[in-house]
């Protein structure tokens, strides 16, 4: 087995310092099967490397994952369709139209472009074709790597990109390019089928923990012409806990139902109450798109299909209790933490930090509320953006961290705040 190992790196490497247009002809299927694998380990290798950097680039704000492509899909296909497009459909596209060239037999668009020379002549057409299949076979290595470099830089477009991303692609799209190299490898040591099987195992391991991550039992799926909303009830998880918001649509993985109603009745989690715990703390996955020409999300309607799903009134009553105005006091402060991104706010908190891309003031004033559970007030409603991160401790002063580093000002007030009750018709 150490002898297969060493044999099959070896001639990977020799392969990827000269590659050539040569097939292995004289390899069984069992030994082909061994290099399969051997690769895949070598790219998971990679991999494991590649994914704590781009997670690095990630926390640095350089990209973003939370509107993936992969992400759109996931509310939208059927979780069945998704593995066959994730692992095979897609995987087999993307090997044809990128790898199936890697052999001068099978280039057929420039085998095409050379039978087009007929009409001069037969021994002219030969002239060219032999002058061509010297500059393939001497240029190889610059056709082989702009294939791998090519298939990375069409996967950018997965997110939402900026010039940055487009200059960083290299960076970002790395487990794909290192991808397209080793199935172009085995595509021109063998065919086309076995770079096919890589990817498709590659997609496997890397692509169903991600389908099923939060993965529950579907309670509703409305898809009307004017909207989509889709609720599953899934294991409780803070761990996998995000919200995503964009102008036309909103995306809760693993949020309570009180969470959801909270934010429906554009209220706090801690000024909510009801008797039945169970209900309540029931954990969803919930998805909204609004498909109408206005672009807006209609928390009204969101409400109203939880309130029938799960059977239960709001019942609305005042209290007089501490409350806190957020103010900017140091403007420019403020401004250094502006982002001209638009692309729907993010919000990400654990017991030690939370936080925010692209919020508003009126974003930044519902996190500080639900995570402190202390109404927040403001008078100031600008439109501006801003990208902010605060450390939770004991031992740091949250109110101080937001005025010395934001600018923002946390003030002492009284006021009477609407407390919500959610009594369910069949209470346990």
């Amino acid at each position: 087995m150490i002898k297969t190992i060493k044999e099959t790196y070896s001639d990977l490497f020799l392969f990827l310092k000269k590659p050539v247009d040569s097939p292995n002809e004289n390899q069984t299927l069992k030994g082909k099967t061994k290099k399969l694998f051997l690769i895949l380990l070598l790219d998971l290798a990679i991999m494991g490397v590649c994914i704590p950097l781009l997670s690095i680039l990630e926390s640095l704000g350089i990209y973003s994952t939370e509107n993936h492509k992969m992400v759109e899909l996931m509310k939208t296909v059927p979780k069945g369709l998704l593995i066959f497009l994730g692992v095979m459909a897609i995987p087999l596209i993307e090997e044809v139209i990128f790898r199936m060239y890697l052999r001068y037999k099978t280039n057929y668009l420039l085998r095409l472009f050379v039978a087009m020379f007929y009409i001069t002549g037969k021994d002219n057409k030969e002239a060219i074709e032999e002058r061509i299949k010297k500059t393939w076979y001497k240029r190889y290595t610059y056709v082989f790597y702009s294939s791998a470099i090519l298939f990375g830089f069409i996967h950018i477009f997965n997110f939402d990109t900026d010039y940055k991303m487009i200059l960083l692609f290299p960076i970002i799209t790395a487990p794909q390019i290192f991808l397209g190299i080793f199935a172009g490898y085995l595509r021109t040591q063998y065919s086309v089928i076995w770079g096919f099987f890589l990817h498709a195992l590659h997609n496997l391991i890397f692509f169903l923990p991600f389908i099923f991550m939060g993965s529950g039992i579907e309670v509703l799926n409305k898809d009307t012409d004017a909207y989509t909303l889709k609720i599953e009830e899934v294991a409780k998880d803070k761990a996998n806990q995000k919200m995503i918001n964009h102008p036309d649509s909103i995306y809760f993985q693993k949020y309570k139902l009180k969470n959801i109603i909270a934010f429906t009745s554009n209220t706090s989690t801690w000024l909510i109450e009801s008797e039945d715990k169970n209900k309540i703390d029931k954990v969803l996955n919930l998805s909204y798109k609004n498909k109408s020409d206005s672009s807006f999300i209609d928390k009204k309607l969101i409400g109203q299909q939880l309130q029938n799903l799960y059977k239960y009134k709001l019942n609305r009553n005042k209290k007089t209790i501490p409350v806190w105005e957020l103010r900017v006091e140091d403007s420019l402060k403020l401004k250094l933490y502006e982002t001209d991104s638009v692309n729907g706010n993010f919000l990400s908190y654990s017991r030690t930090n939370f936080e925010i891309k692209r919020g508003q003031l009126s974003s930044i004033a519902y996190t500080i509320q639900s995570l402190k559970r202390k109404k927040v007030f403001i008078k100031q409603h600008l439109k501006t953006r801003y990208n902010l991160k605060l450390t939770l401790s004991d031992s740091i002063d949250f109110k101080d961290q937001l005025r010395s580093k934001y600018g923002l000002l946390l003030i002492d007030s009284m006021a009477s705040v609407e407390h919500l009750t959610v009594d369910f018709e069949n209470k346990k």
